[in-house]
């Protein structure tokens, strides 16, 4: 199980799903506080967009979304697994 207000599990369990479906991860620093996720398919299509909180414990609701916005391609509960 993942601890939802920690940034390096979260990011960690982004990178290892991404890589059991053959997705490659780009992420970008938007601001001190959260990082742009592109997740790109093996076509250089971009699969989904995603705001990633480096601080997620003070932002439930940013890893509520984040949670909900990468559910297609990862599956329901996927950063509760």
């Amino acid at each position: 199980m993942v601890e939802r207000d920690d940034y390096a599990a979260i990011r960690d369990r982004i990178i290892g799903l991404s890589h059991l479906h053959g997705l490659r991860c780009d992420w970008a620093e938007t601001t001190r506080r959260q990082r742009f996720l592109l997740l790109w398919d093996t076509e250089g299509r971009v699969v989904a967009r995603a705001i990633v909180p480096l601080y997620p414990g003070e932002t439930p609701h940013l890893v509520d979304s984040l949670e909900r916005g990468l559910a297609h391609l990862f599956g329901e509960g996927w950063l509760k697994d």
